[in-house]
């Protein structure tokens, strides 16, 4: 699946590290059974460089640079290279400064943002990614969409390989989510969104197509509707999220990004080298510690696990690994018409990956 997806970013016009870039985000979020954010996405930005809505060639360039930070602009390109030169210049100063932070501005969707997290993470290091979107949520007690679903992921090196990782959107539910709902033929919640008048809506096919027209339909933030189940807490972490990429950033925010001048998203990445405060060893010894207490707790009725985050994408990748990705018929047709508008044979079945 990683060839088919480089294959086909090259052909689109992408330079060979971009396309393996993009191959190894995308795979890596069906690998973890994030399947809204894996190749079921490849069109959007095969379709970003062949219209010229996407850059090519843009090279992310730092425009800001200090000891504890820096400012990268990614030139309208691909958000999977902006975002890992990102992550690789705070894991360096990081390493000499203890804590460091970097921007990026005008750049595009980078996929899932644990998993960028997760890369620093395993270098060591305390790594929070964020990013914002196109404007799908509507604020606490407001009835259109003013900004994205903005996801925040945090990484902590409690193991060498499988750190803690906390990926989510910062919306009820992200579009993604919708629309592998809709492939799935299953029923969307109650809670999740408002139509145009700000009415509950559930209807799946409707919802995406009005979030894609901004036709006035609008998620809600994590914690639903109002306050009286937290909606408000959603909305304040996808603010926080908004600010940190848009303004601070020196990037597009709210319902400014994807302008005509191109999607304009900020990203941001904070790096904290765990071994600077704690012997790293003694830190991975508590938090072992911390988590079986977790895991032994009692259960609730029904229930007969307590996940750490991150443990069910671990194991949902070994098996994935072993046994190859599912995909649904939508997903395999999409990719066979991609195949075949770029010239290049359909994606095979194999019974799993190498």
């Amino acid at each position: 699946m990683h060839d088919f997806v480089r294959e086909a970013m090259c052909r689109a016009g992408a330079r060979p590290e971009d396309a393996d870039q993009v191959a190894r985000v995308l795979v890596a979020a069906d690998l973890n059974g994030v399947d809204s954010h894996g190749v079921a996405r490849l069109r959007r930005y095969v379709e970003g460089i062949r219209k010229g809505t996407i850059a090519a060639d843009a090279t992310p360039t730092v425009v800001s640079d200090f000891p504890a930070g820096a400012v990268v602009d990614a030139g309208n390109g691909l958000g999977q290279p902006a975002m890992l030169h990102a992550l690789d210049l705070a894991v360096r100063k990081a390493q000499d400064t203890a804590i460091a932070m970097v921007t990026v501005r005008r750049s595009n969707h980078f996929g899932i943002a644990g998993h960028y997290a997760a890369q620093g993470a395993r270098q060591g290091m305390l790594t929070i990614v964020t990013t914002n979107a196109s404007p799908q949520v509507a604020p606490t007690h407001g009835a259109e969409p003013m900004f994205g679903t903005n996801p925040l992921a945090f990484a902590l090196p409690t193991h060498p390989s499988r750190p803690y990782l906390y990926d989510a959107a910062t919306s009820a539910v992200p579009r993604g989510k919708l629309e592998r709902l809709e492939r799935e033929e299953r029923p969307m919640l109650p809670g999740w969104a408002v139509d145009p008048q700000g009415r509950t809506e559930t209807d799946i096919p409707s919802l995406v197509k009005g979030l894609k027209a901004r036709e006035g339909y609008a998620l809600l933030p994590l914690g639903g509707a109002g306050e009286d189940h937290g909606g408000h807490k959603g909305y304040g972490l996808g603010l926080l999220a908004d600010l940190l990429c848009g303004p601070l950033a020196g990037a597009s925010w709210g319902r400014h990004v994807y302008g005509p001048d191109g999607a304009g998203l900020g990203h941001m990445v904070i790096c904290a080298r765990v071994g600077a405060f704690i012997d790293l060893d003694s830190f991975r010894a508590e938090t072992a510690a911390m988590f079986d207490e977790l895991r032994n707790a009692k259960k609730a009725e029904g229930q007969d696990r307590i996940f750490i985050p991150g443990e069910k994408e671990y194991e949902r990748a070994d098996e994935r690994r072993a046994h190859g990705i599912p995909l649904r018929p939508p997903v395999v047709a999409d990719l066979g018409d991609i195949a075949g508008s770029l010239g290049m044979p359909p994606l095979e079945s194999i019974g799993g990956l190498k």
